[in-house]
C-alpha cells in the first residue's frame, strides 16, 4: 500500500473489555475466568499488532469498560464505543462512523481472530481496489473480517449474527445490494478451547506470539492434568 492508500484505510478491531468472568466464557472450563481474560488480552494484542503493521488507522470498537481498555491501548490506537442493540447494529454503527469520518476502506476484524495476520489484512485491503466488499470466511460459518469501500450498514443489520451461516447470509445481502464481493482464505476464530487447540496444532498462531505462548501453556496444562 502506498502512503496515501494507508491514510484512507481504517481497521476496527471489535473487542470487549477483558474482564475476568465476562470474556471468553465458552472456554471456561477448562480455563479459569482469569486465564480466559488473559487469553482475551493476548488475542487483542496480536490482532492489534497485525492491524498496526499495515499502516492503517486502527480503532478498537469496544464494549465494556473504557478504563480497562485505555490501560491496554497501544499508542496510535483510538477507541470507538459500540452503540446499538445487538452485535449487528453495533457493527453497523462502527462501520458508518468510520466511513463518514473520511475512510474509503473500512475493515472490521474480531479480536478473537488472531489467526488473521498483517499479510491477510493487507491482502483484504488490496482486494478492495477492485471489489466493494471483502469477506474473510471463518471456519464456523461466520467471518473473521469484513471490509468495504462504501457505507452499507445492511451488511450487518440485515444478517443474523453468530450463526453457522452468517458468512453466507452476508454475501447474499451484498449481492442483493449489487456489490462486488471477494473472499479471502478461510481462517479459524477462537471461540472455544477446542478452537484454541486446533489453531495451535494447525500452525494458525505462528504470527500471533502472545496468543501462541498462552495456548502452549494452557494446552500443556490440560494434557498434564489429564494424565
Amino acid at each position: 500500500m502506498t502512503h496515501s492508500r494507508r491514510d484512507s484505510v481504517a481497521i476496527a478491531v471489535v473487542a470487549k473489555a477483558p474482564v475476568a468472568g465476562q470474556v471468553k466464557t465458552r472456554m471456561q472450563p477448562p480455563l479459569t475466568p482469569s486465564q480466559a481474560a488473559g487469553l482475551a488480552v493476548a488475542m487483542l494484542a496480536d490482532v492489534t499488532a497485525a492491524a498496526l503493521a499495515t499502516g492503517a488507522a486502527v480503532w478498537w470498537s469496544y464494549a465494556g469498560s473504557r478504563a480497562v481498555l485505555d490501560d491496554l491501548r497501544p499508542s496510535g490506537v483510538r477507541l470507538l464505543e459500540q452503540v446499538g442493540d445487538g452485535l449487528g447494529p453495533r457493527l453497523a454503527h462502527t462501520h458508518r462512523v468510520l466511513h463518514e469520518g473520511g475512510h474509503d476502506r473500512v475493515l472490521v476484524v474480531g479480536a478473537d481472530c488472531p489467526t488473521v495476520d498483517a499479510a491477510a489484512l493487507t491482502m483484504a485491503v488490496d482486494l478492495l481496489d477492485c471489489h466493494d466488499v471483502v469477506i474473510g470466511p471463518a471456519s464456523d460459518g461466520g467471518y473473521t473480517l469484513l471490509g468495504t469501500t462504501t457505507c452499507s450498514p445492511a451488511l450487518f443489520t440485515d444478517v443474523p449474527m453468530s450463526t453457522a451461516h452468517t458468512g453466507a447470509d452476508t454475501i447474499a445481502v451484498a449481492e442483493r445490494l449489487g456489490l462486488r464481493v471477494a473472499l479471502t482464505e478461510p481462517r479459524p476464530d477462537l471461540d472455544t478451547f477446542a478452537d484454541l487447540v486446533s489453531a495451535l496444532d494447525g500452525g494458525w498462531l505462528a504470527a500471533a506470539p502472545f496468543t501462541r505462548r498462552l495456548a502452549e501453556q494452557f494446552v500443556g496444562t490440560r494434557i498434564t492434568a489429564g494424565g
